[in-house]
């Protein structure tokens, strides 16, 4: 079935293209490779190390260049490591897929690489910290305090309508497309309780207090323990923007009151909490809805940048792809495509070594690989392509390998295929519904 990879303390099995091994609590299914991590709490020992190492880091900013991350060069105890290190690095592009998997980090780009970024491994103080100015509501909750704040942090810089401006240690602020500046403040009150505090600068309008404070109250209601959340407004003077006291205001309701004197300005301010009338509960949900689909798909993005990596560094490859060299030029554009997909695919201008012969590497990826996409377009299929066709045919009878027919956008109305593929489905880049990239998705997976 597979076959055993011992390297001190780390078990890895390698299944052949025909293993089945399925996953069940105490081992762990590697995306790429056809690995089965047996000890699958080395996973946890290398995500620790990452997290120090981003604590550790001298400017305070939570971060670890991924370059760095993937080759191990961060400090760990020696008993913890692997001392292969070709496995140790697989291990890390597998450790990083799970931290990105689980939103506990941000992949960003700069001039000098990709970071990996943990919001709450941030250890620099932001100046106006714990009262930033701009105050309007307390979240209270109880949970996993910290894996809250991070997940919140990750899912906002991911969710379209806010942008990430800066983070502090347990502290983030963004810029809201709708306009204005909105950010989070956590204190820690004591283990499994913290307090979320709120704060918008003034230009942040209606809707952008409400985008922000809907979205995280959602995320509070599905990760921390629902019964435990309790919201607090704090009170701001409309006229000279002085906060007013919460024991304050909590002490005229007390009385029965419903206004209170603004100390600094005089000015009487209403204790009747305002009902937000410019977008409905309908239109929250919507624009909630619309965010999460966002940032689960810049989630799987940046996971399936890391299942790449794994892939590349193991040959894992998905897909053949066949083709006319004349049609080269857009299947070139659609394996690049697949690749940002998470997909790694084999063409032969990208894995052929000049010099060597090429009939050979071909044979050795056609006995492997798991499916093949066979473009047509307006140059019909060429004479080697028509063997590489017979070739998989073969592959396919005995190992139930897709064979995908894909028409390309300059293939004639009526394409001529031959007899096996044309009573295969396939997928037609002419049309725009059913979307083609899914559907070629579908066929290469197996998972619609």
């Amino acid at each position: 079935m597979g076959f055993l990879l011992l390297s001190n303390n780390c078990i890895i099995l390698r299944l052949h293209p025909i293993g089945r091994v399925e996953s069940r609590g105490l081992i762990r299914r590697l995306s790429f490779g056809n690995y089965i991590l047996l000890q699958p709490e080395l996973l946890d020992a290398y995500a620790s190390a990452l997290i120090n190492a981003a604590k550790d880091e001298p400017d305070g900013l939570g971060n670890i260049a991924e370059e760095v991350a993937r080759h191990g060069q961060f400090r760990m105890s020696e008993d913890e490591r692997i001392k292969d290190k070709s496995l140790e690095e697989l291990l890390l592009i597998a450790t990083v897929e799970e931290l990105l998997c689980h939103e506990l980090v941000i992949r960003e780009s700069a001039d000098d690489g990709t970071y990996l970024v943990f919001p709450s491994q941030f250890t620099r103080e932001r100046p106006d910290a714990p009262n930033p100015e701009g105050q309007t509501v307390i979240f209270e909750f109880e949970g996993a305090v910290l894996n809250i704040y991070s997940t919140l942090a990750v899912r906002l810089t991911r969710s379209g309508l806010f942008i990430k401006q800066d983070l502090w240690k347990n502290a983030a602020t963004y810029n809201a497309k709708a306009g204005g500046l909105c950010g989070m403040f956590l204190r820690e009150v004591q283990e499994g309780k913290g307090e979320l505090t709120l704060f918008f600068d003034k230009a942040a309008n209606e809707q952008t207090r409400s985008q922000f404070e809907s979205y995280i109250l959602t995320h509070l209601g599905r990760r921390a323990l629902t019964e435990s959340i309790t919201q607090r407004r704090i009170l701001n003077c409309n006229e000279c923007g002085a906060t007013i006291p919460d024991q304050h205001v909590q002490m005229r309701k007390a009385r029965g009151l419903d206004w209170i004197s603004c100390s600094v300005c005089e000015t009487h301010i209403s204790l009747v909490e305002r009902i937000q009338e410019e977008e409905s509960i309908e239109a929250q949900a919507s624009i909630i809805t619309e965010m999460d689909q966002t940032a689960d798909l810049q989630r799987n993005l940046d996971t399936a940048t890391s299942s790449l990596q794994g892939k590349i560094a193991t040959n894992d490859y998905d897909v053949f792809l066949c083709h006319n060299t004349a049609d080269k030029p857009a299947v070139k554009i659609i394996g690049e495509q697949l690749k940002e997909l998470g997909i790694l695919p084999w063409l032969d201008e990208w894995e052929l070594r000049p010099g060597l012969p090429w009939q050979r590497a071909l044979e050795a990826q056609i006995e492997n690989i798991k499916a093949a996409a066979v473009f047509i377009g307006k140059n019909d299929i060429g004479p080697w392509q028509d063997q590489e066709i017979a070739a998989f045919l073969r592959q396919f009878v005995r190992r139930e390998c897709p064979v995908i027919p894909v028409l390309l956008l300059d293939c004639d109305q009526k394409p001529k295929l031959p007899i096996f593929l044309d009573g295969m489905m396939w997928v037609d880049f002419r049309e725009s519904d059913p979307d083609p990239m899914r559907q070629l998705l579908w066929g290469i997976t197996g998972e619609k």
